[in-house]
């Protein structure tokens, strides 16, 4: 269980971490549309960290699945929603509303 809720937290701070990246890399302006976005995110070390943060998580899930069954695997991943919520009000600023945080 113990790397179920490691996954857990490694898959909410990647998601933050790219989001990070994805919005200074569309401000940053440019041409090539979406793929240039992309192109400009993957030069920023928040998108790397954060790539690095999804693999270590899928590492976490596959040794989570070898010990306990998939239902208590998928439970403990769906915690993730909460780790993404909890370190994006640190790290984007965002405000969450009473009926986000219930």
């Amino acid at each position: 269980m113990i790397c179920a809720l490691g996954a857990a937290v490694c898959f909410g701070a990647a998601t933050v971490l790219q989001a990070v990246a994805a919005r200074a890399a569309s401000a940053q302006g440019g041409r090539g549309g979406a793929a240039g976005v992309l192109l400009r995110a993957l030069r920023q070390w928040r998108y790397l960290a954060g790539l690095a943060l999804d693999g270590l998580g899928f590492v976490f899930q596959v040794l989570a699945l070898r010990s306990i069954p998939i239902y208590a695997v998928s439970a403990a991943l769906a915690s993730s929603l909460a780790v993404t919520a909890v370190v994006a009000a640190r790290l984007l600023g965002v405000r969450l509303r009473r009926s986000e945080w219930g």
